[in-house]
């Protein structure tokens, strides 16, 4: 219990912004419910929109075969679009920065959760709540170049891991 006191404190200190018990767990369930919509829309693009638009004749041969792909950038877009505002509702101190990150951190995510679609719907909600709960515990800096350098620094290392 210790370790979560030290962790959720109140009281604001020279080097980071607090953050509250309550607004993680409001941003956890936000980004649990992000992570389930990331999947669901890229499903719901690749199989209702992309593949009966461009997979009807064999001249969008390219954009037929890439069509997971697609749909899954499209849906982060649009999931990183709507979390922005959603973010700064919660408190988080540069929203579109933690955005911007988490979405070239994340970038194919649905595209390497070829399991099941059970499994494929945990891993990318596992992946968007870990990665985006990282960068909004690196973002706590309150100097800007520094949470600038730390967030960036992230996603590069993120997008080296979660591209083996």
């Amino acid at each position: 219990m210790k370790l979560l006191s030290a962790i959720f404190r109140e009281e604001t200190s020279e080097y980071t912004y607090s953050f509250s018990k309550m607004s993680f767990l409001r941003v956890l369930v936000a980004l649990v419910v992000s992570g389930a919509v990331i999947w669901l829309l890229a499903l719901a693009f690749d199989r209702f929109m992309i593949t009966p638009v461009f997979c009807s004749n064999a001249d969008n041969i390219s954009i037929c075969a890439n069509s997971t792909s697609i749909a899954s950038y499209i849906s982060l877009i649009l999931v990183g679009v709507m979390l922005v505002p959603l973010l700064a509702v919660f408190g988080i101190k540069r929203p579109l920065l933690v955005v911007l990150a988490a979405t070239a951190s994340l970038w194919g995510v649905t595209l390497w959760a070829n399991s099941p679609w059970v499994m494929s719907l945990i891993w990318v909600v596992l992946a968007t709540v870990l990665v985006y709960l990282a960068l909004i515990w690196l973002n706590r800096i309150r100097g800007n170049w520094a949470a600038i350098l730390f967030v960036t620094l992230f996603a590069i290392l993120a997008r080296v891991v979660l591209s083996l």
